[in-house]
């Protein structure tokens, strides 16, 4: 039985069995003393509005910072991993990164800084993938809603959408201050301060995070450990409340973050992972950035303006010729590629956003609900990157390069009960874009490369991105519900102009657009003590974005390519009357590459799976609370477990290798009484090494890049 068979008949029996439950429109009872705890209902304000999670017909996951393993240096990748059918891709450090959910993403890597395929917001404010993804510290939920979410939030949100909820400053009093220690140099101290600063009409709060971690990879070429981390960031945000129907946040915020994470480790090592690159490689990001958000309440709607301004910083300094890859490759002495002085890159890349949003609401607790909005988004990007190498034409010289991007778009969005059971809802969003790309390259010499090349090309597009849904209660406990989306991901040029050396014109690629069909049911059973979830879709992708390389000459290849994704995902949370809660997730992903043309120069075939695809994940968690006299002091015990599974994934879109599936164990213990907590924990519990993402270089040698292993350590918090 094929995936998505599986997957339509699991849905399938889950949604006639809540249907059964449902009649005649009342939901299952259970006696009086066997009552489970209430879970609280989930509101989130991703749609612009305020909506109870359970109520809206679409797919998302909601995760509070109750929901992240302690001792993490890795928080947005904890975040994939609690969520089903969301693959986190680590490629090269911070402002690198990228993800894919339920198969959609970069077919290889991301072209450029707005290909990223996932919409990402903080706040309300969009970010780039150089944004994605920041230091996450006192937040309040991320919500993340799997499908187009094109509507709503434009371009690039072709597979979905993450929104990270920071805590507001609402007045609420709380001082706070935590730290951790671990092993392998790991550390963190967080300082959160809030409360009004004028009763009623000033409130503020701030938040200071740092982390360190010393790494654990060896290098014996270098005589140090690799992988280590060091971040510090900050954010304050002041809220003016001069009377009932106004409110006016403020913030502001830095982000700076350093990895040593190797890029190129040799699978094949009999001591993997070990790393041999011969200079002090790193990537590191700072960003400062500012938001400001004013709400208006008038009896017949609410307006919002949110206005971003985002100054973004990725530098990177390689090795491109790790000893112990490059010695599998080649099959001489590893020893013969120790010099720093060769085959090295160095690049800087500065982006500057600013973003602009100004909408109507209809007043909460409407019958029916609407958003209506204007949005305009702008990105000036500038990369100088300098390469050096005896083997590649194409890593040799210096290049300029600037790319700016904007967009224009109107937006709507309604919800409409046709009776007390059935409500119909969409959404249009019409938006255009426009790209301008220019590039100076200036060659150092090496043979096969012109001595210059310059370009100055543009882009441009219109589109419309829009949803519709229809949803049924069966009772006040359970909805179904089908719809269908439009996505799309921009078109533009890619950044790296790679062909320049060769003096060839870098062309633009091909916007990317889906037709997305998803149906569910959710419900809350046994008087809300059971929160259950299932959906499943089909994804039909035309003009996925391609990026791959042929390894024998180092040459990189962009390209446009179909393909379809279909599956499902299931998420439960259960909450008994006891000291016992409980959470689990699964999704289910098929890909496969269709349309491919016969003499494809990219490798790619009919029928390949989409990389960086995992066919299965799953989360499972348990936690357990008890009351607690500890050394005469009244407190309460803690006790939490976390399971996360992601299946083994395609490599690269010829399907050349796969990477393997990893299980990851975290658990936490601690006890909390009088407003201070302390606690023990083990992150990766049985140091098991994560592949993020992989290459191949010959048949007997492929690279990754890897997460962290166990770290275990101790934490304390005190409140006042």
């Amino acid at each position: 039985m094929t995936l998505w068979r599986v997957s339509v008949v699991c849905f399938s029996i889950f949604a006639i069995d809540l249907s059964i439950a449902g009649r005649p429109f009342a939901q299952p009872q259970v006696p009086a003393d066997q009552v489970l705890l209430v879970l609280d209902p989930i509101t989130i304000t991703a749609g612009k509005r305020n909506e109870t999670a359970d109520r809206i017909p679409l797919s998302v996951s909601v995760i509070g910072p109750q929901d992240i393993a302690k001792g993490s240096l890795d928080k947005n990748a904890d975040i994939a991993r609690s969520t089903p059918n969301y693959n986190y891709v680590s490629f090269g450090g911070p402002g690198g990164n990228f993800g894919t959910m339920r198969g959609v993403g970069p077919l290889g890597s991301p072209l450029n800084s707005l290909d990223n395929t996932i919409g990402f917001s903080v706040d309300g404010v969009p970010t780039s993938s150089f944004g994605f993804a920041p230091t996450l510290m006192d937040f309040q939920q991320v919500e993340v809603l799997r499908g187009p979410q094109g509507t709503l939030f434009g371009r690039n949100a072709l597979a979905g959408l993450v929104s990270v909820v920071n805590m507001p400053a609402d007045g609420a009093r709380e001082f706070r201050l935590s730290g951790e220690v671990g092993t392998d140099g790991y550390r963190t101290l967080e300082a959160i301060a809030g409360g009004w600063l004028l009763p009623e009409r000033l409130a503020g709060r701030g938040v200071l995070r740092f982390e360190n971690f010393d790494g654990d990879i060896p290098n014996p070429v270098l005589d140090r450990d690799e992988g280590g981390a060091r971040v510090s960031a900050g954010r304050g945000t002041l809220s003016i409340t001069p009377d009932a129907t106004l409110n006016i946040s403020v913030t502001g915020g830095f982000d700076a973050d350093k990895r040593t994470d190797p890029l190129y480790l040799l699978k094949e090592h009999p001591d993997f992972p070990v790393s041999g690159v011969d200079l002090n490689q790193y990537g590191k990001r700072d960003m400062g950035y500012g938001n400001v958000t004013i709400r208006k309440e008038f009896d017949a709607f609410t307006l919002t303006s949110i206005s971003g301004y985002q100054d973004i910083t990725v530098e990177s300094y390689t090795d491109d010729t790790d000893s112990f890859l490059h010695g599998a490759i080649s099959g001489v002495s590893p020893a013969l590629y120790n010099d720093p002085g060769t085959d090295w890159g160095l690049s800087t890349e500065r982006e500057k956003i600013f973003s602009q949003e100004v909408r109507l609401n209809a007043p909460e607790g409407e019958a029916i609900s609407w958003v209506a909005g204007i949005s305009y988004f702008r990105s000036d990007y500038r990369m100088d990157r300098v390469q050096k190498s005896v083997f590649y034409p194409s890593l040799n010289g210096t290049n300029d390069t600037g790319i700016r991007s904007q967009t224009w778009a109107a937006f709507g969005d309604i919800s409409v009960p046709l009776n007390d059971r059935i409500t119909l809802s969409g959404g249009l969003r019409l938006a255009h874009d426009r790209q301008e790309m220019d590039s100076l390259y200036v060659s150092n010499g090496f043979a096969g490369t012109v001595p210059s090349f310059a370009q100055d090309r543009s882009f441009n597009d219109s589109y419309v991105t829009g949803r519709a849904a229809l949803s049924f209660r069966w009772n006040d406990a359970v909805l179904s519900y089908a719809s269908v989306a439009r996505g799309y991901a921009s078109g533009g040029f890619e950044r790296y102009t790679s062909d320049a050396y060769a003096g060839v014109a870098a062309n633009p690629f091909l916007p990317a657009t889906s037709w997305t069909y998803e149906a569910g049911t959710k419900a809350r059973l046994f008087n809300d003590g059971l929160d259950l979830r299932a959906s499943v879709f089909y994804n039909d992708v035309r003009n996925g974005q391609l990026a791959t390389f042929d390894p024998v000459n180092y040459l990189f290849m962009f390209a446009n390519q179909d393909l379809r994704t279909y599956g499902g995902e299931v998420e439960a949370k259960l909450k008994p009357g006891g000291p016992l809660s409980f959470t689990a997730s699964m999704g289910l992903t098929r890909s496969e590459l269709t349309d491919v043309a016969a003499d494809a120069a990219t490798g790619a075939r009919n029928g390949n799976a989409a990389p960086n695809a995992p066919q299965v994940t799953v989360s499972l968690g348990i936690e357990y609370t008890q009351p607690l006299t500890l050394l005469q002091v009244d407190g309460t015990l803690t006790a939490t477990a976390g399971y996360q599974y992601v299946g083994s994934r395609q490599a690269d879109i010829q399907n050349s290798f796969r990477l393997d599936a990893y299980h990851l164990v975290n658990a936490q213990i601690g006890f909390e009484a009088e407003n201070r907590s302390l606690y023990v924990f083990a992150r990766n519990l049985f140091d098991e090494r994560p592949e993020l993402f992989g290459s191949t270089f010959t048949p007997t040698a492929h690279s990754l890049m890897i997460g962290r292993g166990r770290v275990v350590g101790v934490g304390t918090s005190v409140k006042w």
